[in-house]
C-alpha cells in the first residue's frame, strides 16, 4: 500500500538533507543573520553544538505576524517566483532552515523589528509550535537550539566527539568571518571566547584574528578586475606553503563554497612554485553576475555551478599570478631568523617565571596581594594588545593593495655584482639584495626552452658531426611508439639502429652536445618505469626530473655565460622557481640588513 507519511516523519526525513550535524545549524542561522542585514553576530555553542547553540544578531528582525510562519517549510522572504532562482543574491532562499532545525531539536526564537515596541518569543519542538507570545528584547533575532537529534537517536549516535564537532563549527564560522569583514562576528565555545573580528571591513585583520599574525606576514594581496569579474583577497608567498588545503577559503558573491574550479585556478597559479604535497594558503573572494551561477544544486548550498568554469578558473589563476609576480613574493631572509653561531636558541627555560599557584603560595606561607596580581595581569594584557595592534598596523602598511599595487618584478632594475661560492649570483636594486641560484635558474631555463621547442610548429635542431648511439632496455624498445614521437617533437632526430640501439643525428638547437646526451640518458633511464610520454603530464614530469644537465652549483661561469643565463631567465614564464619548486631568487631588504647592523 502507498501511504502519505505523517508530517512529523516527513519533516524528519526532509531535515536530514539540510541538517546532518551541529555545524549545519550554525551555518544556516549565521547566514540568516547576514541576510537580515546584521553588522554584529554572536555565535555560542556548548558540547560541540550538540546540547546548545545560540546565534544572536542585530539585524532587521521578523514581523510578529511572520514569526510563526518562518518555521513552516518553504517559507522565505528571499524569493517570490521561479525566475528569482536564476539570479539568487541572498545566502538563503529555500525556506528550509528553521523548519529543518525545528524538526530535530528544541528551538526558541526571540525577535523584534526596529518599529515594533515589543518582540515575539516562539518556542518549537519536533515541528510543533509550543508558544507564541510577546517578549521584551532588543532589535534583531536570537535563535537558541537545544538537544539536537533528541528525537532521532539513530542520527545522534553518528555524531563525532564534542571537540571534533566544535572544530567543524570553528572552521565554518572562521570562513564566514573572512567573507564578511564588515560584520563583527564573535564566537564562543563552552563559555570561552574563541575569536572576535572587528567588523571594520579589514580582511587582513580578520585573517590575523582567526589564524594569527605569523600567517599575516606571509600574505600577498590579490586584486584584479576583468570584464564582469572582480577577484579580491590574499594568498601566501610560495615559501609559506602548508601540507594541506585547510587554509584555502573560496567565496562567490558572499557565499562560502567548496569549488574544484576555484581550487584548480589557485593551484595552477602556483604550478612549479611548490614541492609536491605542499599547498598555498588562499583567501579568494570572487564577485560575478549572479545569473552566471547556479546555487541551487546542493542541499546545504556548499557548491555552486558556473556557466563557464574555464573562465572562472582562468580569472582566479591570472589574479593570483599577478600577486606572485611581485618582488614581495620572493623568499626573504629576515634579521630575526639569523642567529650568531655562538648564540643560544630561545627555550622554555628563558620564559619569565609564571606566578605560583594558590597552593604554592600557601605552602610558602606568603601573603598574596590578589588585587596587585590582577592589576599586573590587566596591564600585561593591555601591553600585548598594544603590541598586536602595532604588528597589525605594520602588516597593513606592507600589504594594503592600494599602497602596494601588483607590478611585475622588473629585471631591468637589477645590477649584477658577481658570483660567490661558484653557485650564487649576486644582484641588487634600489631596495633589496638578491642571491640567484645558478643551478635552479638554469634548470628553469632548460625546462621552458624544451617545452617551448616541443610546442613549436617548426623544430630548431643542430646536426651532429658524429651521431650519438644509445642501447636501451628491451621493454623500452618494445614501447617505442610511446616515446619516440615526443623526442622528435623536442627537436631530436632519432631512429632505430638495430634490435635495441638508437642513433641520434640531431639535437635541439639550444642544447650543448653534452646536455643533449645527458638528457637522453636520463630519459631512457626513466622510460624503464614504462612511462608513456604521449601523456602531457607524464612528459612534463619527465622533463622536470631530467634537468640534471643544467649548470651545477660549483661550476665556474664566465661573465658572458652569467649574463646569458640571466637574460634567458628573464624570458621565462616563471623565473622565480625551478621546475621542482625550489626558489631561484632569495632576497633581503635593505631595512633587514640595516637592522642587523643596528642602524634602525
Amino acid at each position: 500500500m502507498i501511504r502519505v507519511l505523517e508530517k512529523n516523519i516527513a519533516d524528519k526525513i526532509a531535515a536530514g538533507e539540510v541538517i546532518d550535524r551541529p555545524v549545519s545549524i550554525v551555518k544556516e542561522l549565521l547566514e540568516n543573520s547576514i541576510d537580515a542585514g546584521a553588522d554584529a553576530v554572536t555565535v555560542e555553542i556548548s558540547r560541540g553544538g550538540k546540547s546548545y547553540i545560540r546565534v544572536t544578531d542585530n539585524g532587521c528582525g521578523i514581523e510578529k505576524d511572520d514569526a510563526e510562519i518562518a518555521f513552516r517549510r518553504h517559507a522565505t522572504s528571499k524569493i517570490e517566483s521561479a525566475r528569482d532562482l536564476d539570479a539568487v543574491e541572498t545566502l538563503g532562499f529555500r525556506g528550509e532552515a528553521l523548519a529543518s532545525i525545528c524538526a530535530v531539536s528544541r528551538v526558541e526564537m526571540i525577535t523584534r523589528t526596529k518599529e515594533a515596541r515589543a518582540g515575539r518569543r516562539i518556542a518549537a519542538e519536533g515541528s510543533e509550535i509550543l508558544e507564541n507570545i510577546p517578549a521584551g528584547c532588543p532589535e534583531g533575532t536570537t535563535v537558541t537550539v537545544r538537544d539536537l537529534f533528541y528525537n532521532v537517536p539513530a542520527r545522534r549516535k553518528f555524531l563525532s566527539s564534542d571537540n571534533s564537532e566544535a572544530r567543524r563549527i570553528t572552521d565554518m564560522v572562521s570562513r564566514i568571518a573572512m567573507a564578511y569583514p564588515n560584520i563583527r562576528i564573535s564566537f564562543i565555545n563552552n563559555g570561552k571566547k574563541v575569536f572576535v573580528t572587528q567588523g571594520k571591513g579589514n580582511l587582513l585583520r580578520n585573517i590575523i584574528s582567526v589564524y594569527g599574525s605569523d600567517l599575516g606576514r606571509d600574505l600577498l594581496p590579490v586584486h584584479m578586475k576583468r570584464d564582469d569579474f572582480t577577484v579580491e583577497g590574499f594568498v601566501s608567498i610560495p615559501a609559506a606553503s602548508a601540507p594541506s588545503r585547510s587554509r584555502q577559503i573560496f567565496c562567490v558573491n558572499g557565499r562560502i563554497i567548496s569549488s574544484r574550479v576555484m581550487e584548480a585556478g589557485l593551484e595552477e597559479a602556483y604550478r612549479e612554485k611548490l614541492f609536491t604535497g605542499r599547498f598555498p594558503a588562499g583567501f579568494i573572494f570572487l564577485s560575478m553576475p549572479p545569473e552566471k551561477t547556479d546555487v541551487n544544486i546542493h542541499p546545504t548550498k556548499k557548491e555552486i555551478r558556473f556557466d563557464d568554469s574555464l573562465q572562472v578558473e582562468e580569472v582566479i589563476r591570472d589574479a593570483v599570478r599577478m600577486a606572485l609576480e611581485r618582488k614581495e613574493a620572493l623568499p626573504q631572509v629576515k634579521a630575526e631568523s639569523i642567529r650568531r653561531p655562538d648564540e643560544k636558541p630561545y627555550t622554555a627555560e628563558d620564559r619569565p617565571s609564571k606566578a605560583p599557584s594558590e597552593s604554592e603560595w600557601k605552602d610558602k606561607g606568603e601573603q598574596v596581594d590578589i588585587k596587585n596580581i590582577l592589576s599586573n595581569m590587566r596591564r600585561e594584557e593591555e601591553y600585548r594588545s598594544h603590541v598586536e595592534e602595532e604588528k597589525l598596523s605594520k602588516l597593513e602598511e606592507e600589504l594594503r593593495p592600494e599602497r602596494a599595487p601588483s607590478r611585475p618584478f622588473d629585471f631591468e632594475n637589477l645590477k649584477y655584482m658577481g658570483i660567490i661560492f661558484r653557485t650564487y649570483i649576486l644582484a641588487v636594486d634600489e631596495s633589496c639584495f638578491y642571491l640567484i641560484d645558478q643551478h635552479a635558474a638554469h634548470e628553469r631555463v632548460f625546462y621552458e626552452k624544451l617545452l617551448s621547442q616541443y610546442n613549436a610548429s617548426e623544430k630548431s635542431s643542430q646536426q651532429l658531426l658524429t651521431p650519438m648511439s644509445f642501447d636501451v632496455a628491451a621493454y623500452v624498445a618494445e614501447d617505442e611508439d610511446k616515446w619516440i614521437g615526443e623526442l622528435l617533437k623536442m627537436g631530436y632526430e632519432i631512429e632505430s639502429f638495430g634490435e635495441r640501439t638508437y642513433i641520434v643525428r640531431a639535437v635541439p638547437a639550444f642544447m650543448g652536445t653534452g646536455e643533449a646526451e645527458d638528457f637522453l640518458r636520463d630519459v631512457f633511464s626513466q622510460l624503464e618505469d614504462r612511462r608513456d610520454l604521449s601523456d602531457r603530464k607524464s612528459l612534463e614530469r619527465l622533463i622536470t626530473r631530467s634537468c640534471r644537465s643544467a649548470v651545477k652549483g660549483g661550476d665556474s661561469l664566465k661573465e658572458e655565460e652569467t649574463a646569458a643565463l640571466i637574460r634567458d631567465l628573464k624570458a621565462c614564464v616563471n623565473p622565480f622557481s625551478c621546475p621542482h619548486g625550489r626558489p631561484t631568487f632569495i632576497r633581503m631588504t635593505r631595512y633587514e640588513i640595516e637592522k642587523m647592523f643596528k642602524r634602525v
